[in-house]
């Protein structure tokens, strides 16, 4: 196992859980629908716990954790902001969020498939893309629900 390689990729899904987390506590404050404010805030808090687990695991390697968001993902809140405030600001940022889940996705695939790993971090990181799959799978219910409503 490369403990620094691993290290590394651990801390690439904390920087974008940090991120995920940022955004959906700010777009949740933007957002006007009542059931996707309510996704964004439960969201926010899952991804809370997963920052955790996740600096956990980075301990556990004696690595030092993130703590911070990417500027890839300051300037992708900057252009929600303003991709909302010139549409109709709960499509486009639902929109953004589907696209956000379906790489987080990603990036949890390449980790898992690709680095070998102890069956702790495995767990974890599995757990975590099947919440996120699910997560994916509640935004587009909320997506079809709000397409039928215009």
């Amino acid at each position: 196992m490369n403990t620094d390689k691993l290290i590394s990729a651990l801390n690439d899904l904390l920087t974008r859980n940090h991120d995920a987390k940022k955004g959906y506590t700010e777009a949740g404050n933007d957002v006007t629908d009542g059931v996707l404010r309510k996704w964004m805030f439960e969201n926010s808090e899952k991804r809370e716990s997963y920052i955790e687990e996740l600096h956990n695991q980075v301990r556990s390697l004696s690595g030092t954790p993130d703590h911070g968001t990417s500027f890839l993902g300051d300037m992708h809140r900057a252009w929600i902001d303003f991709k909302s405030s010139i549409t109709d600001g709960n499509t486009a940022v639902l929109q953004e969020c589907i696209r956000g889940e379906e790489r987080a996705i990603e990036d949890y695939n390449k980790v898992i498939n690709e680095l070998d790993m102890t069956t702790a971090i495995r767990e974890v990181l599995l757990r975590q893309r099947r919440n996120i799959e699910d997560s994916l799978k509640s935004l587009r219910a909320i997506e079809e629900t709000l397409a039928v409503a215009q």
